[in-house]
């Protein structure tokens, strides 16, 4: 099924980057006429994997463009993801939790663990199930989610450690590393399939993900924004022809330090020459004209 929408976002967002279709589609690993048809909405909507490639190929966020493209996928609804996962943490595991993170509950699980012993059948701890979500997600590091969603598929050590190729206690190891974070080289190595086994896409975009929408800033600390960024050169005329107020023509000619101070100045970006977009629309020279109009109204000029 065609998908304009996403086609068109695409598209906008390459010719806001200055991007050329081949350019877009060497970096994402498609090929350009796939991509061309995508974005003249002459193929049906990619799958997710695809529009993650699009997404790294563009320098994009994946999970924008998934939503774009119509996918609507719980493991990437992540904030009802994340609570279904902690609802679901079995009881064993939300006492070990809370053992490690709340003083009076670790007297509280040691009580009724021993009147459970003496009596000879268990008592319920209410108080785990009512206090374990805010707990969880205010101390849980990276290792403890690792932990919730691999308990939470019934998946042993050993059966994680078979799937990655790695002996039961390296895997165990990590999972007990309590400084496991977005550069640890486990995470760097397996991430993908991690994500693929628990179903949340790339393990540690899911990770990043959770870590902005709850209070816990123990992992997203570790997250360097500059690690990603790429620098993008854009040429702009040191000659520029213009017309003074008698009509007559004449070329300005700028050196390196004016060419800098016009790069900053509204009145350049907003030039016919460069592609703006706002809201996902890109600006006509006309869009630019009403725009500066306003800006002259604004400021009384």
């Amino acid at each position: 099924m065609s998908n304009s929408i996403f086609g068109e976002k695409i598209k906008s967002m390459r010719l806001l980057k200055g991007l050329t279709i081949r350019e877009v589609a060497q970096n994402a690993g498609i090929s350009h006429s796939y991509l061309s048809q995508i974005e003249n909405h002459r193929r049906d909507t990619p799958s997710p994997d695809i529009v993650k490639k699009i997404a790294e190929g563009l320098n994009a966020d994946y999970y924008d463009l998934l939503r774009i493209a119509g996918y609507a996928n719980t493991s990437h609804s992540h904030h009802g993801f994340i609570s279904k996962q902690i609802k679901m943490a079995p009881d064993e595991f939300k006492k070990e939790f809370m053992g490690k993170h709340d003083q009076h509950l670790q007297r509280e699980i040691r009580w009724r663990d021993e009147m459970t012993e003496k009596f000879g059948y268990p008592l319920d701890s209410p108080e785990v199930a009512v206090r374990f979500p805010d707990t969880f997600l205010f101390n849980a590091t990276a290792s403890d989610y690792l932990k919730l969603l691999r308990v939470n598929k019934e998946i042993t050590i050993e059966e994680m450690a078979d799937r990655l190729g790695i002996d039961a206690p390296s895997y165990r190891e990590a999972e007990e590393e309590n400084e496991l974070n977005y550069f640890s080289e486990f995470l760097l190595t397996h991430s993908e399939k991690l994500g693929e086994i628990f179903e949340v896409g790339d393990f540690r975009d899911w990770l990043l993900t959770v870590y902005t929408e709850t209070p816990n800033q123990s992992f997203i600390d570790a997250y360097k924004p500059e690690a990603f960024t790429k620098e993008i050169t854009l040429l702009v005329p040191s000659v520029v022809k213009k017309i003074n107020k008698e009509g007559n023509v004449y070329f300005q000619k700028y050196d390196d330090e004016q060419l800098k101070s016009n790069f900053n100045k509204l009145e350049n970006i907003l030039s016919p020459d460069h592609s703006l977009s706002y809201a996902g629309k890109i600006l006509s020279p006309k869009d630019k004209s009403r725009i500066m109009q306003m800006i002259d109204i604004l400021l009384d000029n």
